[in-house]
């Protein structure tokens, strides 16, 4: 097997994903938003990855990745763990490719959203464990027990791949930007666009944005190892929770500025935010980029700004609850 840490990982691997996904998934827009500049005093674009297809940018990685295999590769079996929308993505992709068996794990406090998009597709979710690291585990020794291929959410080069299509097309829209907010959990998304960005534009600041309750990354960053098997708490932003891996941690290291880490109630204020400024519904992890400049956390007036909104798969009953402002248990 070829260790992973060992692959020599181009830019032209995005490019690559980008002809391989291009017939499967949105090239989502960029939208100016009037009210969250007026609101931020920045010049705020936002990168409408909440109007993919199924809800979710992880329909880019997990597309490319079985885009690359063989149907013979494919139909030995897929299995994957997620907090929910990678697992939603890798029941989308298996129906673009002849429906090979697919199996996913979640954790016991998956969101219900997000078990029925799966579902929907003829996939059986699979839930087991208190948190996502213990999804994992089990995940991942089926994939063994099973001869099966395990299709990592977020440390493999074809989804990190897949997922930097995201940088190619902000850089096409704004070319001029300063900046770029980009949520964090196990990295995927963080290393291909900042690959993305920093190959292109290296001027252009990428900041990463995660929850208090799950900062692999922020650890990572700051002992300059990834953070991997961490202690988890509870978040809104369950699409973020998980450590940093090694491998997207070795990609970004050097091309990220810094991590900003977001407490439960900033994230729930930036929901609400989203909600009341440009009447957009987007689960938590979509929030953690506004959360830092509407807490105070980051400040950069004047510049141009692109918040990533990754994701909208949440339950509408807790959604509209945290937009009243009601308490909410945090799962």
């Amino acid at each position: 097997m070829v260790d992973i840490m060992e692959y020599d990982f181009q830019p032209i691997e995005l490019w690559k994903a980008r002809q391989r996904i291009k017939p499967f998934v949105l090239r989502t827009p960029l939208v100016y938003s009037r009210a969250l500049s007026e609101r931020t005093g920045s010049e705020i674009y936002l990168k409408m990855e909440c109007w993919q297809k199924h809800g979710c940018f992880k329909v880019r990685g997990a597309t490319n990745f079985l885009a690359s295999m063989s149907d013979a590769e494919r139909q030995k079996g897929l299995v994957t763990a997620s907090s929910g929308n990678h697992a939603i993505a890798l029941s989308y992709a298996a129906s673009l490719f002849g429906n090979p068996p697919t199996y996913v794990f979640l954790p016991e406090t998956a969101d219900k959203a997000k078990i029925a998009k799966i579902e929907s597709f003829g996939v059986q979710a699979v839930l087991f464990g208190k948190n996502f690291l213990e999804t994992l585990d089990r995940a991942t020794a089926f994939a063994e027990e099973k001869g099966a291929t395990y299709v990592h959410s977020h440390a493999v080069p074809r989804i990190i791949a897949g997922q930097g299509t995201i940088g190619l097309e902000i850089l096409e829209d704004l070319p001029d930007l300063d900046t770029v907010i980009v949520p964090v959990g196990g990295g995927g998304i963080l290393a291909g666009i900042s690959m993305a960005i920093k190959t292109a534009a290296p001027s252009v600041k990428v900041i990463g944005a995660e929850p208090a309750a799950s900062p692999g990354a922020f650890m990572s960053m700051r002992d300059g190892i990834a953070r991997e098997r961490i202690e988890l708490k509870p978040s809104l932003a369950d699409g973020l929770s998980g450590g940093t891996s090694p491998f997207p941690f070795k990609l970004f290291h050097d091309k990220v500025e810094k991590i900003i880490l977001l407490e439960e109630n900033e994230i729930a204020y930036a929901m609400r935010i989203f909600q009341q400024d440009e009447q957009i519904m987007v689960e938590g992890a979509a929030c953690v980029g506004l959360a830092t400049l509407l807490s105070g956390k980051l400040s950069l007036p004047g510049e141009k700004i692109v918040l990533i909104l990754t994701s909208r798969n949440i339950n509408a009953e807790r959604y509209n609850r945290i937009v009243a402002g009601e308490p909410v248990e945090v799962k």
